[in-house]
Parts: structure tokens; C-alpha cells; sequence
């Protein structure tokens, strides 16, 4: 990849890019300042490598979350010192949180004048500390490759996330030639210790007693193919994480049941149909609010496989847990069930989990329809089936829509892999971004994006950078004119004053938002869709234009209150 052992004296941003260049990085997310200004002048003559521009910081690392979520690589983000670190700190959280692999750099003053407090210098590694995975600043050119290949390393090695570096200024103007180590072949994927039990321990329960939960910050290749086989030997459904960020399961699969509730009391009560539990990859059974503690029923007996020791035992007690890559690890247990499961079982299996399969999603869509309203309002499920509708098996969907994500979720038919995107983390303001990041990633392929009106405040920049790039992604903003997820909580509270006294700053109709006038002044055309039997149209003719479109559908806030 250009490393050579001995180096001329080179510039350290040219260092810099030899070294992203040597990790297969194209894509750099940020937002420019007076501290970046060395990396920007270097970008100029080194036109391999496309900056891509947010005018917030927010938005350039959600950008990069989602490209780092669609690609499977870490996605490499340059901030402005420390305001745009905190501009950008909710944001990184998310990532943090979703185990979004990132190697986040801000610019730091030059340090040769660093103790006269010079604008916006601060201890950037302090701020970053609680919300990165790993953190330091380089202090010499010396120090530079080698910190940028354990930063890149660091943010793969499990569990995944953001790493942070502070790039002083004179150190990427300094001139000199460190020595550029080449990058490492590093295998992650190895079996896990105790296969032979854990097959023994599954096989003693009937098809249809056990139930898969695949987690979410383990989406790989070849991932969902390997629970699709286990499942299909012991006839387990398969869940997905309460609160997920990339489903990495075919929601067309016979054995996919959608993701689970968020709240442990919900969780609990499905898991507690089955005998067994077989638990995939860390913190999958996420509460947003209380309503009991232990989420896994005390009756269940559980298995668990994570590529993070951490998670094995960290709020359950598995009888057996087994550190190792998921996917390989599924694959040998696969192996081990198939010498003790009749062929004819698993087609019993399959055929048993697809007449199930089918009466849920009758019943889904006879909810859909019987929500249609007489007053011609429309309900959250109604716009979901409609946006869906039109869309092909597989389509890339980001979803950062709350009062509608139950339905989609449920009503995306992905093939499997990274096609369905949702903000883990819960920071708003993750989705518009993100879309743009996800279409980068697959060579400009068409995204639908699904925001709520809420959502959509937290991050408008990324229309401008959806127009500055020329990306096909359509933003679907979902118009309750209110936090309709809050004040739903809020009425379920019999302690609360909602009930009574209304809400505090929970609606958005003082003024309303013109979402028309806002996308236009960011260059991006957009429309208004009233009718339910309207929208199908509206998203055919968006993403057939090839360019960024906004449709805004008012909606009767959450699930038809």
C-alpha cells in the first residue's frame, strides 16, 4: 500500500494520509477549522481521498455512523478542537453505545504555546474520555503511525466503538520520517470454548422450546446465515435486540419474530413462553424505561455467546457462557447439531415456523388496515405500510421515527446483513446523518430515511451535505407536531400531573416547522403528502428522481392516540 521501511522527511498530514491510505480508508467525515487546517491543505493535492462536509459536528460523526454501520469499516471523522468535540459528543455516545467502529480526531492548538490557553485549546483527551473507547494525543511526529494504527485497531477489536485522537497542529506541520509500520492481518473470528456442552444442553429441549435473541453490535457477513441454521435445527424463533441498531437477521426468514419490547417487563414475558434461551453478542435486552429489573425469567435455562468476555455474566447468570466471534462460533455448534438432528425434523421445523410466520403477518396487516381513519388522519402504522410498500425486499432503511419504528421494524423485509438501521444509542438527531453515511457507503445506493419531526430538529444540517453530495436518499419526516413518545409515558404515570394539567414543552406547533421551506434553503426539494393513499406514489417518485427528496406526512402522534 506505499509503506516503505526507509522515508523521505515528509509533512505530518501527509503521514497521516499514507497511513489511512494503508487502512483502506476513502472516506473522511468532519468539519473544518483553524486547528484542521493542516489536514485540509494536505486533502487539496491528495484527491484519492473525498472529504465529506458537515456543517455541524453532529452531523459529520453521524454521517460517519452510518457509514461505519453500512460498510462493516471504520469510518475515520476529523472534528474542530474542542468546541466541535462538543458539538459532536452526543453523537459519538451513540456510536459508543451501538459499538460503531470509529476513529474519531479533533485538532488540538499547537502545543508550543498550549500552556497560554490559546481559543478553543483544552485537555481534549479529558473531554473525550467518557465517551470513546480509547483516547490519546501524539505529542511528536514519532508517535503518529503508530498511534494511528492501534486507533484503527482498537475500534475493531471487541467490543467494536470509537476511539479518539487529538492531533495537535504542529505535529501534523512538523517534517520528518518515523518509521510507518504496515498494517496488520488481525483474526478475530475464533471458536469459541465449549461447543460439545452447549450442543448437549440445546438438544435436550423440543423443537419450539427454545428462543434465539441475536444481539445487535455483531452484524458480520455471513452472521445471519449461521443463526438461521441453528435456528432451523432446534426450531427456534429469533428475536432481535429491544432496542437494535443493525438488524443482522432477514426479517423474511421464517424464524424472525421482530424485535423485542423495550421494557424488561415485556421481554420477560415473551421470553417466559420458552424453556431455553440462547443469547447472541452483549446487551441485547435494553429497558428505556422501569417496570422490573431481570428481564430473563428465573424458569428459563440460558446460553450465551459473546465476542466480549464483558458481557458473559454482566446482568444474567448464563449456565454457560462462551467467549468467541459469534458467527464462527455459531457455524461449529451448527456443525455439532447437524450429526444429531434428522433432516426431516429441520423441514418440520421450517415448515412449522412458516405457517406461524404468516399469521403474524396477516394479523399485522389487518391491524394496518383497521387503523385506516374515517376523518382521513393518518395513523403511524397506516403511513409505515404505505411508505413500505412500494419498496423492494432488501431496501436500505434508517429509521429514527418513534412513533412508528414498532410497526416498521416489524413490516421492513430485509434479506439479511446491514439493510435495517435504528439509532441505539438514543441521542436524537442520528438518522439524517446517518442515511447520508449508509448511501456513501454503498456506492450511492438508494436509502429511505424515516424521522420524526423531533428527530429531524437535532440534525437539519445533514440535508445540505445530502444535497452537497448528491446522495438518492429520501427523508421521510413523520409530522405528530409534538414528543408524542414522551407524552405517552407521561399518561401512563397515574402519579403524574399530564393527565390533568396537559404538558410543558412537548409540542411543536408554536410555531409549526415548515420542513418545505427548511429542506428547500438546503437545496433539497420536498413535498407534502396528506392522504394515505397518496403516499406510495410520493416515495416512487422521490427515489426514482435519483436525488435527495423530503416528503412530510402529518401523522395522529402515537399509535393512533
Amino acid at each position: 500500500m506505499g509503506i516503505t521501511v526507509e522515508q523521505s522527511q515528509t509533512r505530518g498530514a501527509e503521514i497521516l494520509l499514507e497511513i489511512l491510505r494503508s487502512e483502506r480508508t476513502r472516506f473522511i467525515f468532519g468539519n473544518s477549522g483553524t486547528t484542521e487546517l493542516p489536514l485540509i491543505d494536505t486533502l487539496v493535492v491528495n484527491p484519492d481521498f473525498h472529504y465529506v462536509w458537515g456543517l455541524q459536528e453532529a452531523t459529520a460523526v453521524g454521517m460517519a455512523d452510518g457509514y461505519a454501520q453500512a460498510s462493516g469499516k471504520p469510518a475515520f471523522v476529523n472534528l474542530h478542537t474542542s468546541g466541535g468535540l462538543g458539538h459532536g459528543m452526543g453523537a459519538i455516545m451513540n456510536a459508543k453505545i451501538a459499538r460503531v467502529p470509529m476513529v474519531i480526531t479533533a485538532g488540538q492548538q499547537d502545543l508550543r504555546h498550549i500552556l497560554a490557553d490559546p481559543l478553543l485549546g483544552a485537555n481534549l483527551v479529558g473531554m473525550a474520555g467518557p465517551v470513546a473507547k480509547w483516547c490519546f494525543e501524539p505529542t511528536s511526529l514519532d508517535d503518529l503511525p503508530l498511534i494511528l494504527r492501534r486507533a484503527f485497531h482498537s475500534s475493531m477489536s471487541p467490543p467494536r466503538g470509537p476511539v479518539f485522537l487529538s492531533l495537535p497542529m504542529n505535529v501534523l506541520d512538523e517534517i520528518g520520517s518515523p518509521r510507518l509500520f504496515p498494517p496488520s492481518r488481525i483474526e478475530l473470528a475464533n471458536v469459541g470454548i465449549g461447543i460439545e456442552d452447549l450442543a448437549s444442553g440445546l438438544l435436550q429441549f423440543s423443537p419450539g422450546r427454545t428462543v434465539i435473541v441475536a444481539g445487535n453490535d455483531i452484524a458480520e457477513p455471513g452472521l445471519g446465515k449461521a443463526i438461521a441454521r441453528v435456528a432451523q435445527l432446534i426450531g427456534a424463533p429469533v428475536y432481535g435486540s429491544s432496542w437494535p441498531s443493525v438488524n443482522n437477521y432477514s426479517s423474511i426468514d421464517p424464524f424472525w419474530r421482530g424485535s423485542l419490547p423495550t421494557n424488561a417487563k415485556g421481554i420477560s414475558e415473551i421470553l417466559g413462553r420458552y424453556d431455553c434461551l440462547l443469547g447472541l453478542g452483549g446487551k441485547s435486552l435494553v429497558s428505556i424505561v422501569y417496570t422490573m429489573r431481570d428481564p430473563i425469567p428465573e424458569s428459563i435455562e440460558f446460553y450465551h455467546i459473546s465476542e466480549d468476555a464483558n458481557d458473559l455474566g454482566y446482568n444474567d447468570a448464563p449456565k454457560l457462557g462462551i467467549f468467541g466471534n459469534v458467527r464462527a462460533t455459531l457455524e461449529a455448534l451448527a456443525r455439532k447439531l447437524e450429526l444429531k438432528v434428522p433432516p426431516a425434523t429441520v423441514k418440520e421445523n421450517i415448515q412449522f415456523a412458516q405457517q406461524q410466520k404468516e399469521v403474524l403477518w396477516r394479523g399485522l396487516m389487518e391491524h394496518a388496515e383497521a387503523a385506516i381513519r374515517e376523518d382521513g388522519r393518518i395513523n403511524p402504522i397506516v403511513a409505515s405500510r404505505e411508505i413500505l410498500r412500494p419498496l423492494p425486499d432488501g431496501f436500505l432503511l434508517v429509521d429514527e421515527a418513534p412513533c412508528s419504528n414498532l410497526f416498521t421494524q416489524s413490516m421492513h423485509r430485509s434479506t439479511g446483513g446491514r439493510q435495517y438501521f435504528h439509532n441505539r444509542g438514543g441521542a436524537l438527531g442520528w438518522g439524517m446523518p446517518a442515511s447520508i453515511g449508509v448511501s456513501l457507503a454503498r456506492d450511492h445506493t438508494p436509502v429511505l430515511c424515516m424521522v420524526g419531526d423531533g428527530s429531524a430538529m437535532f440534525s437539519p444540517q445533514a440535508l445540505w451535505s445530502a444535497a452537497h453530495e448528491e446522495v438518492p436518499v429520501v427523508f421521510v419526516v413523520l409530522n405528530n407536531l409534538e414528543y408524542g413518545i414522551l407524552k405517552d409515558f407521561m399518561l401512563n404515570q397515574p402519579l403524574y400531573n399530564a393527565r390533568q394539567h396537559g404538558f410543558l414543552a412537548m409540542d411543536l406547533c408554536h410555531p409549526k416547522v415548515d420542513f418545505q421551506s427548511l429542506a428547500k434553503s438546503m437545496g433539497v426539494e420536498a413535498s407534502f403528502v396528506s392522504s394515505h393513499r397518496e403516499i406510495s406514489g410520493a416515495i416512487e417518485d422521490a427515489l426514482s428522481s435519483g436525488k435527495p427528496r423530503l416528503i412530510e406526512i402529518p401523522v395522529v402522534g402515537v399509535a393512533g392516540r
